[in-house]
């Protein structure tokens, strides 16, 4: 079903620089977000939410007070990240830290986990890849069912930027709560001629769980190509008001696929940038995705 309302922005929490003195909270009310994406490690440990004193103190442990804080704050989770890899040796602990996550995000309100189908086992073909994925995720599908929380695969990587890789996925899967975390930025990243990036774009938007939003700037005789993957990320990332792919189209394509969440800026390109900078380019970011639903 088609939606209308605006879609929120938010932010990777690890996008986020907190200067000396400063927290997460206050930073995000510089940058006016209040809605972010919680990096959880394999430990539980939430290394990104910083307090005033730098310290960390949150983790899977203390969700309660994390949520405590947050009403404090008035900001909200949107989606928890982890980097899970169910192809490693660590397989089964990732499906309990994945399991552990889920209920956490029902805790704090989050509606998605963006879990990852990469794996650092480079032995396993894309086929093994995706079966041990299965493997690792269906337990987690399973403990968590009397939760909302959806779990979102980010295309991510050289394996599941492929489309037909991650319908192959979801038919194993064969569960409604198993989604993406779309990355538009990914897509465009795995050598997709932009022409060609908007039907890919509307192909996958009815999986959407959680988003990540990202852009890239080439040459302009570059933008039609099928090019490398990854052909120069780190040249060419830029931010959403000044790369290639069309903002305004892609938050059309997710209200038509009936879309409903957050648009999570993940600039990966902001290393390059001082700490005022950063500020100021991921306000003007969001302020652009703002502005890209309504005129």
């Amino acid at each position: 079903m088609r939606t209308t309302s605006p879609l929120e922005v938010s932010v990777r929490d690890a996008m986020v620089t907190v200067a000396p003195g400063q927290s997460l909270f206050s930073t995000l009310r510089e940058l006016e977000i209040s809605t972010f994406e919680l990096l959880v490690q394999s430990n539980g440990a939430m290394p990104k939410v910083i307090l005033e004193d730098g310290s960390a103190p949150f983790s899977l442990d203390n969700v309660g007070e994390l949520k405590t804080r947050l009403n404090d704050e008035d900001v909200r989770v949107c989606a928890l990240l982890l980097g899970t890899d169910f192809g490693s040796d660590q397989a089964q602990q990732h499906t309990l830290w994945a399991t552990q996550a889920v209920r956490a995000a029902h805790t704090l309100g989050a509606n998605a986990v963006r879990i990852d189908t990469a794996t650092a086992n480079r032995v396993l073909s894309p086929a093994q890849a995706r079966e041990a994925f299965v493997r690792g995720i269906l337990p987690v599908l399973e403990a968590t069912a009397d939760t909302a929380v959806d779990l979102g695969i980010e295309n991510h990587g050289r394996i599941s930027n492929d489309p037909a890789w991650l319908q192959a996925t979801f038919d194993s899967v064969g569960d409604p709560r198993l989604g993406l975390t779309l990355d538009v930025g990914n897509l465009y990243w795995w050598g997709h001629p932009l022409s060609s990036l908007y039907a890919l774009i509307e192909s996958l938007a009815p999986r959407a769980r959680h988003t990540h939003i990202k852009s890239i700037a080439y040459p302009p005789e570059m933008r039609e190509t099928q090019r490398e993957i990854g052909f120069e990320y780190a040249r060419y990332n830029a931010p959403v008001d000044r790369g290639d792919i069309d903002m305004k189209r892609v938050v059309e394509i997710l209200h038509a696929a009936g879309y409903n969440r957050t648009l999570c800026l993940e600039n990966e390109f902001l290393g390059a940038l001082s700490p005022e900078e950063r500020i100021a380019t991921t306000r003007r970011e969001a302020q652009f995705l703002r502005g890209a639903q309504t005129s």
